[in-house]
């Protein structure tokens, strides 16, 4: 992430950053975990992962279930200060609803976290949801999503060519275009306007659009939509999609 290399590891807590890949090593596929788990999971020793689990239990972050343990809710404090200072809750997500009200889709928003894109809000809408049941904090490849390119697009070049050939690459279904090269040409192709279009790369048969913006405080943000393919073979849907998302860009980009 940017800034993090001009940080002397001298000036950083090893055991504070253990203790948040404790955390960070729960996800959807392991919502419980044991102490021999976590430890193989962060790399660590038993004795170390065992002291850091019981201290995030004691804190409130971790609960006890046996010898199993899993994320408590308080968990979303942690958020809760980006979220909240951000003005999520009253500036964002208004905005958001108001142009999924327009289009009748459901919208979502993200920015990127690393080589991940991760949503940060989400609106419903007529459309179908994709399958995979995304929600707030979900995370999406860079490369092989529209979310995550029209993220990568808005990069100056330089970085932009180092994120794609870095980025992780993993073929989610037959479509999954895994060759850099070829997505750096998609990349490179929609600079202009911003826009990117996946079509069931990530999700089969679900298509995608997405437009990223650079915020007035110079963090990249996009604003995305997914629903079943059939819906963009309507007439005139593709472009009425692109429209909305690029006016929910402008509005959005005053506001974070």
């Amino acid at each position: 992430m940017a800034g993090t290399t001009e940080i002397s590891t001298s000036d950083t807590s090893l055991t504070f950053a253990k203790g948040l890949c404790v955390l960070k090593c729960f996800d959807a596929d392991a919502q419980q975990l044991t102490i021999p788990e976590i430890a193989r999971r962060c790399g660590i020793d038993r004795a170390v992962a065992r002291r850091l689990v019981l201290t995030l239990v004691r804190l409130g972050y971790v609960r006890q279930t046996r010898r199993s343990y899993s994320l408590s809710p308080r968990i979303l404090v942690l958020a809760g200060g980006f979220l909240q200072g951000r003005r999520f809750g009253l500036a964002i997500q208004p905005v958001l609803e108001g142009f999924a009200a327009q289009c009748g889709q459901p919208l979502s928003m993200a920015m990127r976290d690393g080589e991940d894109a991760i949503f940060l809000a989400h609106t419903g809408g007529d459309g179908l949801a994709p399958r995979l049941g995304f929600t707030v904090g979900s995370r999406l490849p860079l490369l092989a999503t529209a979310m995550g390119r029209a993220l990568v697009v808005q990069e100056p070049p330089e970085r932009r060519a180092q994120l794609v050939a870095e980025a992780p690459v993993a073929a989610w279904t037959e479509k999954t275009i895994t060759d850099r090269a070829a997505v750096m040409r998609l990349i490179e192709g929609a600079a202009p306007s911003g826009i990117m279009h996946c079509d069931g790369e990530f999700e089969p048969g679900v298509t995608a659009t997405a437009i990223g913006f650079r915020c007035s405080g110079g963090e990249i943000a996009a604003v995305g939509h997914s629903a079943e393919g059939s819906f963009y073979e309507m007439p005139g849907f593709r472009p009425r999609i692109e429209a909305t998302l690029q006016r929910c860009a402008s509005a959005l980009r005053g506001l974070l």
